[in-house]
């Protein structure tokens, strides 16, 4: 390819079956800057999944805000158990602080499964200012969206989130339960014992990651007793 390829004939090549190639039109995207991003834009829309995600990623190299937009409109995109999803989100957290405006609004207006990988993508970009946002989202409706925000709040407050997850142990949902329990034992409290015992003995899924998962979890809880690095 020649230096002054076209935008449209590189975004073609992101469809190629070739490795190099797509990898090597990619670049030639992002080093093209701002020029290149409407013709990206279109290609979060191509009938191909490897294009989209290649889109996403030169987008959030690019840093251009007009593409904010459209790369958290990414985040609904399923085709292909959700890969495209996955690199939209992605590149997000890569964006940084410029996407947390973008991404609160996704999390308080956006279709649910957006919602939840709009609070998963805060809370891995971090900050105090989201605290608060965070905290509230703890009491939403939709079970994905509170075992998110836990997460993100365990990550953005650390040990001072643990008092406002804590009761989140008792979730009617169990995949809440869990994932808080695991939140807290990354933060080192031992309070979520209780429920990974209940994940252990969970006859829905025993054999299952997520009883090895627990029994991780439970020695880890094991191994701060014996250290004595647990949290009050």
């Amino acid at each position: 390819m020649s230096d002054n390829v076209r935008p449209e004939l590189l975004v073609s090549r992101l469809a190629a079956d070739n490795e190099v190639w797509r990898v090597d039109a990619e670049a030639r995207l992002i080093a093209l800057g701002a020029d290149a991003v409407p013709v990206l834009l279109g290609a979060l829309h191509h009938a191909h999944p490897a294009v989209r995600i290649h889109a996403a990623h030169a987008l959030s190299r690019i840093r251009d805000t007009r593409a904010l937009p459209a790369v958290v409109a990414a985040l609904a995109d399923a085709e292909n158990r959700g890969a495209v999803a996955i690199a939209a989100e992605k590149a997000l957290v890569e964006w940084g602080e410029a996407a947390k405006p973008q991404l609160l609004e996704a999390a308080r207006t956006a279709a649910d499964p957006v919602r939840a990988r709009a609070v998963r993508a805060l809370g891995r970009i971090g900050g105090a200012d989201l605290d608060a946002r965070l905290r509230e989202l703890l009491l939403d409706p939709v079970a994905g969206v509170r075992a998110q925000a836990a997460a993100a709040l365990a990550a953005v407050a650390g040990s001072a989130s643990v008092p406002a997850l804590t009761p989140l142990l008792a979730d009617a949902d169990k995949w809440v339960r869990y994932g808080v329990a695991e939140a807290l034992v990354g933060l080192g409290s031992t309070r979520g014992e209780a429920v990974l015992r209940e994940a252990e003995a969970d006859p829905e899924e025993q054999g299952t990651h997520v009883q090895f998962w627990a029994e991780d979890l439970l020695d880890q809880i094991s191994e701060l007793r014996r250290t004595g690095r647990t949290l009050p």
